[in-house]
């Protein structure tokens, strides 16, 4: 099998797994469960981190992939994900910088406006990242038809 196709095969299962996390931290935040929450997206972050770090070694070893013999619809599918990876890079780093500063008395009335940026910067970020599973999949879909 075609070295790139394992990487992003894995690659996808990561981020089904950090989208799986980040609905399980939604979650917890909803109950009241604030200490799994933050496990939960404290874990997320470090897997993104891991494929961040995997996805520079992936250049270095197997370089890029040849969009030139892909379909435009295809390299476009592929730039609405990267725009999701993105939004939910930018969106996550956002709600995590908010719930730092919310971190000593995250209920004292004077953080009313920091928790709810940072509820909006998490949600940001979890709607981009289920959507970028979804345009990952096509992707993905996508290079395993094409290596026949």
């Amino acid at each position: 099998m075609d070295p790139r196709l394992v990487y992003w095969s894995a690659a996808f299962a990561n981020m089904v797994v950090i989208v799986a996390l980040a609905l399980v931290g939604v979650a917890s935040a909803r109950r009241g469960a604030i200490a799994r929450h933050r496990r939960c997206m404290l874990a997320a972050s470090v897997l993104v981190g891991l494929f961040v770090v995997s996805y520079v070694v992936k250049l270095a070893v197997l370089g890029r992939e040849a969009l030139s013999t892909w379909d435009p619809a295809a390299v476009w599918t592929l730039r609405v994900h990267e725009l999701c990876v993105f939004t939910m890079l930018a969106a996550g780093a956002t709600a995590g910088l908010r719930a730092w500063r919310l971190r000593a008395a995250p209920l004292a009335p004077e953080h009313a406006i920091v928790r709810g940026a940072h509820r909006r910067a998490g949600w940001t970020a979890v709607a981009a990242a289920c959507l970028g599973v979804a345009t990952a999949a096509a992707v993905l879909a996508g290079m395993y038809a094409r290596a026949g």
